[in-house]
């Protein structure tokens, strides 16, 4: 789950590589695909737009895939699912005594609400304008960050 997080997607690098023994065919992530973490405190979904080489899901997460005749796009489902009333649904519906998990039922049974496809494509573009301009804020902050731990060297070397 370290690999992974809804804002800053999945970090392919740092993914364990293992060899998938038996004879069925894997089912690889395509781009497209969604990935739900099923497990933990916080559920997520993330579209993933591209995949850099063969790979599939740990048991943490669930693999969806939307079929073309459902009329709705990947990138609009995985920003509705991340939005706060499916949010408290999936907080309410999940169980387990350790650790939170969803079920593949509750996730069956989310209500959600699908528009035409042209205010989805507007509904997307405009949350990749938002998750670009937090990841800005972010690297401000951080470069910010730095910057302050420097002068704060450099004060106490000086004196």
């Amino acid at each position: 789950m370290k690999d992974v997080d809804a804002e800053r997607g999945v970090d392919w690098d740092g993914l364990v590589v293992t060899d998938l023994p038996g004879k069925k065919q894997p089912d690889w992530l395509k781009p497209g695909d969604l990935l739900f973490a099923a497990r933990g405190n916080r559920n997520f979904a993330l579209l993933l737009d591209e995949i850099p080489y063969d790979a599939v899901l740990s048991p943490h997460f669930f693999h969806l895939t939307v079929k073309r005749e459902a009329n709705v796009l990947p990138g609009f489902l995985a920003w509705q699912i991340n939005q706060e009333p499916i949010q408290q649904y999936l907080q309410k519906s999940s169980h387990g005594s350790m650790v939170q998990a969803i079920g593949r039922q509750e996730l069956e049974n989310m209500a959600l609400a699908i528009p035409s496809l042209e205010k989805q494509h507007a509904i997307v573009a405009l949350n990749k304008t938002w998750q670009q301009q937090v990841r800005v804020m972010v690297a401000l902050t951080d470069n910010m960050q730095r910057t302050m731990t420097g002068i704060t060297r450099q004060l106490l070397r000086d004196n």
